[in-house]
């Protein structure tokens, strides 16, 4: 069984951007998703409190049988 984390993008505090790159994540999920590999958890990966960034990232964990 092999395994696989993926490191999405899956928000933003601009309305215009968060569309944007939750489209592009949801094009690269399929894509994995379509070769075969099932998702098996999804885990928040939470921001800095110091940092000023304003996207939101989620790690995929997924698997292949």
């Amino acid at each position: 069984m092999q395994k696989k984390n993926l490191i999405l993008v899956t928000d933003h505090s601009s309305w215009w951007k968060k569309k944007k790159y939750r489209k592009n994540s949801s094009v690269q999920l399929k894509k994995v998703r379509s070769a075969g590999w099932c998702l098996l958890k999804k885990i928040r990966i939470n921001k800095e409190s110091n940092s000023i960034e304003t996207r939101s990232f989620h790690k995929y964990l997924l698997i292949k049988r």
